[in-house]
């Protein structure tokens, strides 16, 4: 069985040293019927709506290298 984090586990957490070599955080605007969307998709699958969204755009990203 796997146990619950806590806070406390969080707060000993460390940073991943490679998150900027690897992601850039964004902020994007959304019609919220489109949001509305990847939350339902997000409360079906059990995972946070940014999961979905970012899965999604990796999707598209790499439909978009395939065609070049």
């Amino acid at each position: 069985m796997i146990r619950e984090l806590t806070e406390e586990d969080f707060a000993r957490g460390v940073k991943n040293p490679y998150f900027d070599k690897l992601m850039t955080k964004i902020e994007i605007a959304l019609r919220n019927e489109d949001y509305a969307t990847f939350c339902e998709t997000a409360e079906i699958n059990g995972v946070p709506v940014d999961i979905v969204i970012r899965n999604c755009l990796a999707d598209l990203a790499k439909k978009f290298r395939e065609n070049e």
